[in-house]
């Protein structure tokens, strides 16, 4: 039996919209500023940084680092996401992760470090952000002890 070529271009089509018809959306990148302050040394699983998140997701974010052989090997990592309203600051929900991977090393005048190529991934979301399960993003930092503020960043996530 042979089927018609109209026939298999209508369930090709149908095949590619399946995502659609499960509530699936297209991810989207969200770019910001971390500025800070630097809570304890680089290589710590406390918080290693803390401060204020500017750009697509303001609010406040907390960074902590795990160290192996003189780099990056995990982490982790949370965006309290606000807006500031009429009756004042409005939490809209949260975005955790854990760092993948990343290096660091002393700037030439060994006073600040600097932060590159973090891999971060996107493991959940709370509020507005209850729908995220995953993404990826990435980090770029300086950390300057005596700097004000002490730990500046560009962070982006993918979701």
């Amino acid at each position: 039996m042979r089927i018609p070529a109209l026939c298999v271009a209508a369930f090709v089509l149908a095949a590619s919209q399946v995502s659609s018809l499960h509530g699936q959306t297209a991810a989207m990148s969200h770019g910001g500023v971390l500025s800070g302050m630097i809570q304890s040394p680089i290589c710590s699983s406390d918080n290693f940084a803390s401060g204020e998140a500017s750009g697509d997701l303001h609010g406040s974010f907390f960074l902590a680092f795990d160290c192996r052989e003189g780099a990056i090997s995990g982490g982790t990592w949370l965006i309290l996401v606000t807006t500031d309203g009429a009756d004042g600051t409005e939490i809209r929900g949260t975005l955790r992760g854990q760092v993948v991977d990343g290096s660091f090393e002393r700037d030439s005048d060994g006073a600040r470090i600097v932060v590159r190529g973090v891999a971060l991934a996107v493991t959940e979301g709370t509020g507005e952000y209850a729908g995220v399960g995953g993404g990826t993003g990435s980090l770029e930092a300086t950390a300057d002890p005596e700097g004000d503020p002490q730990f500046v960043g560009m962070i982006g996530l993918t979701f």
